[in-house]
């Protein structure tokens, strides 16, 4: 009789495993395939960088929607050009993740950006509605291995 109970009791607890909330968010934590990132504050406008929970794809869950911010507008730089557009002093160029393509490893021209620390262990937020990007000058890569890797607001 008394295995019964027991055996009952680590099914609930096998249950409850397999249904645990799985974090994701902060761009560095997407979730596995079929599922989608909801996030803990609906009024999180900050994209892939707002932290959540992954939720089955077919989920359906209400949000707060708000007007996203434009785009902000950087000074082009690199790109296959007769004469290399260089960033002033204190920017770096990157390719630009608003637009699609292989950047500037297919010469496209990048975008000219003074480095602002995001992201890595403690998640720091960007401001002014822009996103956390991986930081290309560093050698932490959040898609082997990175999970703490540091950004650029963009």
């Amino acid at each position: 009789m008394r295995s019964v109970p027991l055996a009952v009791l680590s099914l609930l607890g096998a249950a409850t495993l397999a249904t645990a909330k799985r974090p994701c968010g902060f761009k560095i934590a997407p979730c596995p395939t079929g599922e989608v990132c909801q996030k803990v504050d609906p009024s999180c406008d900050r994209a892939e960088n707002c932290q959540g929970y992954c939720v089955p794809a077919t989920a359906t869950f209400v949000t707060k929607t708000t007007a996203s911010p434009p785009k902000p507008t950087y000074a082009s730089c690199g790109g296959f050009r007769i004469k290399p557009v260089e960033c002033p002093e204190g920017e770096i160029c990157i390719d630009d993740p608003y637009s699609s393509g292989c950047g500037m490893a297919c010469d496209m021209p990048g975008i000219c950006v003074k480095p602002v620390f995001c992201g890595g262990f403690a998640g720091i937020p960007c401001k002014d509605g822009k996103k956390c990007i991986d930081d290309p000058t560093d050698d932490c890569d959040p898609l082997n291995g990175g999970a703490d890797c540091g950004g650029i607001c963009v």
